[in-house]
């Protein structure tokens, strides 16, 4: 990793930042003229400076506590990748399945049973945005596991800004990175839980010969693959979203702005 995007490069420059905080602090406390609305940022300063400086010192130690809790409940990003990896060479091969069965009839020049398969063109489709959907999620899981060091990092150096501000984003972006870096592998495993078998023995009972049947099948699957790749996995990241933005507030607390009205004009 190039040292300028390392995470110890962000702390050595956030506790350089926090020191800084800390002098402004001093120095607006000790004004030795009323403005009030200045001095009263003096120990706001320094307390934020130090409650960076915490951050910074314990860094390693939240690192080491979020692989520790994933080991406890007994996840880990192998098992998330291969699961959903695994839903989409499934849903893939349903896919080209039903197309290949589609062009077949086509060229067949069936014309009922090809107004048959209309339904199973769609089906297809449906599938196409199912797949987009878990690549997506599997991007997100490649990006949190290999940048929340990085992101934790940048979120200390925006808590150790001066004013405030960048608190709050600072603290929802260490939150975030927490939250997701240690809930998000167990997604899978919540989808078994919820649907009680995984999704992908359900797709394996398209075999039907007959063509009313199949769409008859088909369109009897639908309602359990929404729920399952769609309803489910966007409960769960908003469940995760919603803690992040908890513990966000409890750790960046409330915004920053200003110590002063500034007027432009």
């Amino acid at each position: 990793m190039n040292s300028e995007y390392s995470p110890f490069y962000i702390l050595y420059i956030a506790i350089n930042i926090s020191a800084l905080t800390y002098v402004l602090g001093s120095l607006f406390y000790g004004l030795p003229i009323p403005l009030y609305g200045l001095k009263k940022w003096g120990p706001k300063m320094m307390s934020d400076a130090i409650y960076a400086a915490v951050w910074i010192n314990i860094y390693g130690f939240i690192i080491s506590f979020l692989n520790q809790l994933q080991t406890m409940l007994g996840i880990n990003w192998d098992y998330f990748y291969n699961s959903l990896v695994n839903l989409e060479v499934q849903l893939f091969y349903l896919m080209t399945t039903l197309k290949s069965i589609y062009y077949i009839v086509i060229n067949a020049q069936l014309s009922a049973a090809a107004t048959l398969f209309i339904p199973l063109l769609q089906f297809s489709a449906f599938i196409t945005d199912i797949i987009l959907l878990i690549q997506f999620i599997i991007d997100l899981g490649i990006f949190i596991q290999n940048s929340y060091m990085l992101l934790i990092a940048i979120g200390v150096l925006l808590i150790s800004l001066p004013f405030r501000m960048g608190k709050g984003i600072g603290g929802t972006l260490i939150s975030s990175s927490m939250v997701f870096y240690v809930g998000l592998p167990y997604l899978p495993i919540f989808m078994k839980n919820m649907t009680g078998m995984y999704p992908q023995v359900q797709l394996q009972s398209i075999t039907i010969n007959e063509l009313s049947t199949l769409v008859e099948t088909i369109v009897g699957i639908i309602p359990s693959l929404i729920i399952t790749f769609i309803i489910i996995p966007i409960l769960y990241i908003s469940i995760l979203a919603g803690l992040s933005i908890g513990l966000g507030n409890t750790i960046g607390g409330t915004s920053g702005r200003l110590p002063f009205p500034l007027d432009l004009f």
